[in-house]
């Protein structure tokens, strides 16, 4: 189980301020919507709290996916879900 905040794909933010992802993965304000639709679509088990918030932004509250019961690491499967929300994001 790992926790996933859409501020780890925001391009908005420097990696100190809390992105995850390269710069060339990243997109602007990333929903928590999107990154729930793209997590179902890769057929991992998730659940959305949309009342939490980042703690280094704890006054934004974005929300915050609970990934269940996976076997990739978190590191790249924070990859796997920045390459689609690109890709989701470039094809709107």
């Amino acid at each position: 189980m790992f926790i996933v905040y859409p501020e780890y794909f925001d391009s908005k933010l420097t990696r100190r301020e809390g992105r995850r992802v390269p710069l060339n993965l990243a997109v602007p304000n990333p929903m928590i919507d999107e990154l729930a639709f793209i997590a179902h679509k890769l057929g991992w088990q998730v659940s959305v709290e949309k009342d939490a918030a980042y703690p280094r932004c704890w006054w934004n509250r974005k929300g915050r996916l609970v990934v269940e019961k996976h076997v990739m690491k978190k590191g790249k499967a924070l990859l796997t879900m920045a390459r689609n929300l690109k890709k989701l994001k470039e094809s709107k």
